[in-house]
């Protein structure tokens, strides 16, 4: 999807909104372990066996673009973390090429990061 947003829409600008459509109450703290945990992110890059893998076996993504996803790294800035009791608000803003891979890795680390709470919690009772 990146890639074809990129072609695409070079220019688009975004805003993603967390929706806790779960209703889940999210335990005091919550904002700060996940915005730890997406710093954590930047650090995440594409090496050059994995390129080369997709280079492979993905011809349809043209070499512009894996050297794009090579130098590309996740910024923390993109996103803004906060919590009001047990609520958690989530929004992602910026270009959509840069903004579109926050989505499934924003998901993740909120799920991981609830059910490690809600472990921990039952640990405790």
């Amino acid at each position: 999807m990146q890639h074809a947003v990129i072609r695409l829409f070079p220019t688009a600008c975004v805003r993603y909104e967390f929706i806790n459509r779960g209703g889940h109450v999210f335990p005091a703290g919550f904002d700060r372990a996940l915005h730890e945990a997406t710093g954590q992110l930047a650090r995440l890059a594409l090496s050059a066996g994995e390129k080369h893998y997709l280079a492979e076996t993905c011809p349809y993504l043209d070499r512009t673009y894996l050297d794009f996803l090579q130098g590309y790294r996740f910024d923390p800035s993109e996103v803004r973390i906060a919590q009001d009791g047990g609520e958690l608000q989530v929004v992602v803003e910026g270009f959509w090429y840069r903004t579109i891979l926050w989505e499934v890795r924003l998901l993740a680390l909120i799920s991981e990061l609830f059910l490690s709470a809600y472990r921990t919690f039952q640990a405790i009772c």
